[in-house]
Parts: structure tokens; C-alpha cells; sequence
């Protein structure tokens, strides 16, 4: 019985009252299993946790939810590496943005990881409380568990800069820089200042994003009835000293290119030492072009180069559209954008 009343009512709130009608005891017994309370049996609080897991209930924290339905606030489930400095260069631009949207349209934002420091999901916490009217995912790749629960409690979520991998993207609100687009740019502006043979820096696990930029670095030379040099492709990790390394240990070979493409600023600045420390002078023999426009490509002599990924434009239609579902005036369907970037042009190249 309790699992056909189950079904019926996986969709409604549940309340504390609905689990003391199934179980046969009193609320209070209910609320006291929840909390632990010795006063009752191990068995009977063992039981109605049971129950309460298999209906979603957890209590609400939000008293205006309680009265309301709607908390107010937003999720942006970011990955776990932002403590990594290489990782938030860009990251932390674009979470800024996000949350200054938001505000400017009168949510509040938390900001969280996926999963907690114990492994338990953020993501199912926060729904399961009703703690947010909307999430949006700021993740390559989301457990088939979380995405589950978001669409069983019909929680509105956009997905932003990264291709998500964990399931078929066509149903999905997102929007991302086309980064085949700037990768393409990158190298076509290489092979017009560099000639013909250009090397590029790309991450030894690529995600999606890095596979894209790849493929533009790719298409240019095609467009032009060329083939990279794959001894001239490099696979390193998302790091300044990676990447220093890797062009110290083939400056031989990367005297014979024109140019580089790094797939991000710090690692273009970690080639562009080691190219200084080599003796390749970066832009007379060597020009050198990055990606994500961060400050401290202009702090460098010479100034850095780099394809502009358009986070505020991505930031303020992701909020926009994730505020038009929360009112209700998303319209039917799903909206899908690739933002254009912008070569931003420097002294490197």
C-alpha cells in the first residue's frame, strides 16, 4: 500500500503528517524519528526514515518556502577544482557575473559544489529541502542520480560553458562560447602572422570545451588545404608549469613553428617563458595566441593575445532565461545559444 501511495504521490510535498498517515503513528512520533529522538525505538526510527528516504521528504528549511513554495534563491553547482588557481582564472569571472545578474533580477545565489565534502550530493539536499526555485550547472558532467531528482521535482536549469556530457543535451536550456569558432580564429590568425606550421597546447583530459577548440584548430588548417604537424601537438595539464616544461623539452622542435596555440591563457604564459629561456623570441620567430582573455594576460611583456570568451553575455541570457521559466514565460521548448568569441589582439601575435 504504501508503495502504490507512494507513486500516486511522488510529485505533491510531502509533509510530516502524510508520513505519520502511512506509517500508523503520530506526528510527533514523526518528527521525533527524524530528529533522533531516544525516547523512540531504534526500530520505529529506522522505519520512518525509511519511508521518509523513499518519498523524498526532508524538512524544509525555508519558512518562506513553507508559505510561498518559492525560496527566492538560485543554485550555481559549480565543479570541484575552483581551488585550483588555473581552474579559477576564468571561472571566478564568470561566476561573478552570474551572481551580479541574478541580483540585478532579484534572486539571491548560492553558490556549491555537486557534492559535499562527505560524497553526499548538494544537488539533492538543496532540491529535496527546497531550499531553490531554479539551478543553474556550471559542470562538464552531472550524476544521472542529481539529473533525476531535478527533473522529478521539475526544477528549471540551465546549463552554462561547458557541453554537458551526462545525458542528450538537445533537452536542455544552454549556452556556451562556440569554442570550434575560437579555436579557428586563434590558428587562422597564427597561420596569416606565423605560416604554415603551428603548434598548439591543449589538456591531456580533455572535456568537451578542449575537444571543440582542438577541432577549430583543425578546421583552419584544413581551410587552407594544410595538416598540422601532430609532433607539433602537445598534451599537458591545465598549468603554467606543464606547459613550461613541455615547450623547454621540444624547444628544438618549436623552433621549425611559426606559431602557438595554448587552449588557456596560463598555460599560452607558461610557453611563453619557456620560449623566452630558450631563446625563441616571442613575437619576432614565434608568435603565440591564448585563450580566455584573463587580466593577467596584459600584465606580460609582451601582452598576451587571446580569444575573449563572451562570460557576460553568456551570463545575462542564462539568468534571463532561467527567470522566465521561474515566472512562468519561458515558453514551450528549450533555447540553445553558441556565443561568438572575440580574438582579442595583443603584442604576441
Amino acid at each position: 500500500m504504501c508503495k502504490r501511495l507512494h507513486n500516486r504521490e511522488r510529485s505533491i510535498a510531502v509533509t510530516t503528517r502524510d508520513i505519520a498517515r502511512l506509517a500508523g503513528v503520530s506526528v510527533s512520533t514523526v518528527s521525533r524519528s527524524l530528529n533522533d529522538n531516544p525516547r523512540i525505538s531504534v526500530e520505529t526510527r529506522e522505519r520512518i526514515k525509511r519511508l521518509a528516504s523513499e518519498l523524498d521528504f526532508e524538512f524544509d528549511a525555508s519558512a518562506r518556502s513553507l508559505s510561498t513554495r518559492r525560496s527566492g534563491t538560485v543554485a550555481l553547482v559549480c565543479p570541484d577544482f575552483l581551488d585550483r588557481f588555473a581552474n579559477t582564472l576564468y571561472l571566478n569571472l564568470l561566476i561573478y557575473d552570474i551572481r551580479e545578474n541574478l541580483a540585478a533580477l532579484g534572486l539571491d545565489c548560492i553558490v556549491i559544489e555537486a557534492a559535499a565534502p562527505n560524497g553526499q550530493s548538494n544537488v539533492r539536499r538543496l532540491v529535496l529541502q527546497r531550499k531553490v526555485d531554479g539551478i543553474i550547472l556550471l559542470l562538464a558532467s552531472t550524476l544521472a542520480e542529481d539529473w533525476d531528482i531535478i527533473k522529478k521535482h521539475g526544477i528549471p536549469v540551465i546549463q552554462v560553458h561547458y557541453m554537458p556530457t551526462y545525458f542528450d543535451a538537445e533537452r536542455l536550456d544552454y549556452y556556451f562560447t562556440d569554442n570550434i569558432q575560437g579555436g579557428f580564429m586563434a590558428t587562422e590568425a597564427l597561420l596569416d602572422a606565423g605560416g604554415e606550421r603551428i603548434a598548439c597546447v591543449t589538456l591531456a583530459h580533455a572535456n568537451p570545451e578542449m575537444k571543440d577548440r582542438e577541432r577549430g584548430y583543425r578546421e583552419a588548417h584544413k581551410a587552407r588545404g594544410l595538416h598540422p604537424d601532430e609532433r607539433l601537438v602537445f598534451a599537458v595539464s591545465n598549468s603554467f608549469d606543464e606547459a613550461y616544461e613541455c615547450v623547454t623539452r621540444n624547444a628544438t622542435l618549436l623552433r621549425t613553428a611559426g606559431g602557438l596555440f595554448a587552449f588557456t591563457d596560463i598555460m599560452a604564459l607558461g610557453a611563453m617563458r619557456a620560449l623566452a629561456d630558450a631563446g625563441i623570441r616571442v613575437p619576432e620567430e614565434c608568435k603565440v595566441v591564448g585563450y580566455d582573455d584573463i587580466e593577467i594576460g596584459t600584465y606580460v611583456k609582451p601582452t598576451l593575445t587571446s580569444v575573449h570568451q563572451p562570460r557576460e553575455e553568456v551570463a545575462r541570457l542564462a539568468c534571463e532565461r532561467l527567470a522566465a521559466l521561474l515566472s512562468g514565460k519561458g515558453g514551450g521548448g528549450v533555447e540553445q545559444r553558441l556565443i561568438p568569441p572575440v580574438l582579442v589582439r595583443r603584442e604576441s601575435c
